[in-house]
C-alpha cells in the first residue's frame, strides 16, 4: 500500500470531482440568477422550493417505498438527485470547497471509478438512513452527505498511513470528522438546522466502510496491513 505514504504530488483535481462540482454549481447558478423566471426576480426562491419538493428525500420515504413496493423512477431518482440541490448559496460555497479539496486528496489514492462509487454510495445510503431515521418533516437536500463520504475515505487513507508508519496515535486520523460533526451538532443546536446531521454522518460511515473494498489492493491489501 505504498499509495498511502507517497510524498505529496501536485495532481490535477480528478475529472469525476469536477463533474460533480459543475453539476452542483450549475444548479445553484440556475437558482441564484433566477434563470427559471417563474415569478420574476425572486433570487430563485420559488425555483429552489420547487426543486426541494421534486427532488428532495423526505423522512419516511424509504419506509413507504419498501412497505408498499413502490419503487417508481421518480422516487428512486430522488436518492440520486438530491445532493445537487442545496438550501442556500452559502451552503454550496462551503460544500464546493470541501468537495474540491477532499476529492483531490482522495483521488490521489483511489481510482476514478472508486471516487465515483464513493460519491454514489455515500449519497444514496445517507439518504436512505436519513429517510428511515429522521423524525421531523424536513426534506433532505444537500451536497454534504457526498462530501462526508469523501471525509470518510480521507479518514481511511490517513488511518492506514498512520498504521503503516507504526504511529501509536492512530486516532488522530479521525480528528477531521470529530471537528466537522462537532460544528454540525453545534449549529444544529444553536440555529435549529434539524436532523440533517444524520445524513452527513451516514455519508461518512459509508465512505469509510466502502474504502476497505475500493482502496488500492482492496480488502486483501488492508488485511495484510493489519497482519504486519
Amino acid at each position: 500500500m505504498s499509495e498511502y505514504n507517497k510524498p505529496p504530488v501536485v495532481n490535477p483535481i480528478p475529472t469525476a470531482i469536477l463533474v460533480i462540482f459543475f453539476g452542483i454549481t450549475l444548479v445553484e447558478a440556475f437558482l441564484f440568477f433566477d434563470l427559471g423566471g417563474l415569478i420574476g426576480k425572486t433570487g430563485g426562491a420559488a425555483e429552489r422550493l420547487l426543486l426541494i419538493q421534486n427532488y428532495g428525500v423526505p423522512p419516511k420515504l424509504a419506509n413507504w417505498m419498501l412497505g408498499t413496493g413502490n419503487l417508481s423512477i421518480d422516487n428512486v431518482f430522488r436518492f440520486v438527485a438530491y445532493p445537487f440541490v442545496n438550501l442556500s448559496s452559502l451552503s454550496v460555497v462551503f460544500a464546493s470547497v470541501l468537495l474540491l479539496a477532499l476529492g483531490k486528496m482522495v483521488g490521489e489514492v483511489f481510482s476514478t471509478l472508486s471516487v465515483v462509487l464513493i460519491w454514489i454510495l455515500s449519497t444514496i445510503l445517507a439518504a436512505f438512513f436519513y429517510s428511515i431515521s429522521a423524525t421531523n418533516g424536513q426534506i433532505l437536500v444537500s451536497s454534504y452527505p457526498g462530501v462526508y463520504g469523501f471525509v470518510g475515505a480521507y479518514t481511511f487513507v490517513s488511518w492506514i498511513a498512520l498504521r503503516l508508519a507504526k504511529n501509536k496515535n492512530q486516532s488522530q486520523a479521525f480528528s477531521l470528522i470529530v471537528a466537522l460533526m462537532s460544528v454540525q451538532l453545534l449549529f444544529s443546536f444553536l440555529f435549529g438546522t434539524g436532523q440533517l446531521w444524520i445524513a452527513d454522518f451516514a455519508g461518512f460511515v459509508t465512505g469509510f466502510t466502502v474504502s476497505f473494498f475500493l482502496s488500492p489492493g482492496g480488502i486483501k491489501e488492508v488485511i495484510s496491513v493489519f497482519r504486519n
